[in-house]
């Protein structure tokens, strides 16, 4: 009896240690959300080390070239960068800057004439491709936008009545009603002036024919504009007292690669002397125009 029991007891000790050896070599279920130790990651959810981050910026030119036109926003109102020719279409310097850019690319030119202020918002948001609108670069549009390489210099300047003694220079507009156009480098400058009223418009020449009116005492704007404006109207003059320095370039989305054109373009045409002409070639046009 005690050989049989202590068989049985051998037997039931191989069986348990038979089931030990077995469980050890199963592998235990992960807990949910949690990855086995040999899985091996997926090679979609690995990315490469040469792939490139994804912008949709970065395929402008594509998508240009793709549409087959690139698509110019402006305000045809700043003689003689943009203005309505005698046909009512939107003409000026920057129009032909902006087809020797379109050329470059094999596309055609779209022209959208609307409100300055709201240019660069609608290139950010992609309601077109390039703002091109005589517009200067200033640390508040560089939050919002990229500039291309500068293709002008200008000033900004006091314009009023021949036969106003009173105004001669930016210190006698303390009092005084001041004309500018909504958004403009014009309209910054004006606001931090001490005293002064300023009068907003849609458009520079607004402002000038509310001066002429006598609405308003004076009107800030760019110098070209401004010498358009006194040749179009007798009895206007520019105060000689130049107020800032600036360079007008062309507002593109931020990280685009339109700036490489952009920039070739512009200096292809500063090289040949073509910025000058187009200058004189369109004061005269705008001048025909009004």
């Amino acid at each position: 009896m005690k050989k049989l029991l202590k068989l049985t007891a051998i037997i039931l000790a191989l069986v348990f240690a038979a089931a030990m050896l077995a469980g050890c070599g199963q592998q235990a279920p992960a807990e949910e959300g949690t990855p086995s130790e040999e899985a091996a990651p997926s090679e979609e959810a690995a990315p490469s080390e040469d792939a490139a981050p994804s912008s949709d910026a970065a395929s402008t030119v594509d998508s240009v070239k793709a549409k087959g036109k690139l698509t110019m926003l402006t305000n045809a109102a700043f003689a003689p960068f943009e203005y309505l020719d005698t046909e009512g279409n939107v003409a000026g310097v920057d129009v032909e800057v902006a087809q020797a850019i379109a050329d470059e690319l094999g596309v055609e030119l779209e022209v959208v004439d609307m409100d300055f202020d709201g240019i660069p918002a609608a290139v950010q948001s992609g309601k077109g491709d390039l703002g091109i609108a005589g517009m200067s670069i200033n640390e508040e549009r560089k939050k919002t936008v990229d500039f291309s390489d500068p293709y002008v210099n200008t000033t900004i300047c006091i314009v009023v009545k021949e036969e106003n003694t009173e105004i001669t220079s930016s210190d006698d507009l303390s009092g005084k009603t001041v004309g500018v156009q909504l958004g403009t480098t014009s309209d910054l400058f004006s606001s931090d002036l001490e005293g002064v009223e300023v009068a907003r418009y849609k458009t520079s020449p607004d402002a000038i024919a509310e001066l002429l009116n006598g609405k308003i005492d004076a009107v800030i704007v760019d110098e070209m504009p401004a010498n358009d404006a006194v040749k179009a109207n007798e009895g206007l003059k520019i105060l000689d007292e130049p107020l800032t320095t600036e360079q007008y370039a062309i507002a593109m989305p931020k990280g685009t690669d339109l700036a490489e054109v952009v920039n070739k373009v512009i200096s292809q045409l500063m090289a040949d002397g073509k910025i000058d002409e187009l200058v004189e070639k369109h004061m005269a046009l705008a001048a025909e125009a009004a």
